[in-house]
């Protein structure tokens, strides 16, 4: 359970670093008579909402996917339907999102796709501490 939250924590940070340099607006783009959040407190601001929604869906994909999966014969076979199996889950749980908390103004397709692979970087994070503690 230790590799899954340290899975969790990794994806959230990388995952909140990616958002941050992506919104946050340099100071010689900014405009004046605006107010500009720090990169810091930007980072914060997504660090909140994604660490829970990497954690549910991350841990719930793990249960079910994880789980299941772990009895296929071949090593690849395993980790490739494993990783589809968790790309899907990532859009399920991206569709879920948008249709509950969105008002029909944002980009499915590329909502999807960045679910996705989240679900993706969270699946090949979680297998690394996985080795990594396996073999420590």
């Amino acid at each position: 359970m230790l590799n899954k939250f340290i899975a969790v924590v990794l994806t959230s940070v990388l995952v909140t670093g990616v958002l941050t340099y992506w919104y946050y607006t340099p100071m010689s783009e900014r405009a004046s008579d605006t107010m500009y959040e720090s990169t810091s407190g930007v980072f914060i601001f997504y660090l909140f909402f994604v660490f829970p929604i990497i954690l549910v869906a991350g841990l719930l994909t793990d249960f079910v996917v994880g789980n299941r999966f772990k009895v296929i014969s071949s090593t690849w076979r395993s980790l490739i339907v494993q990783a589809v199996l968790y790309v899907l889950s990532g859009v399920a749980f991206g569709m879920i999102l948008i249709f509950v908390f969105s008002k029909g103004d944002i980009a499915i397709s590329g909502s999807l796709t960045i679910t996705g692979s989240v679900a993706l970087l969270y699946f090949i994070i979680s297998r690394l501490t996985e080795r990594t503690r396996r073999l420590a």
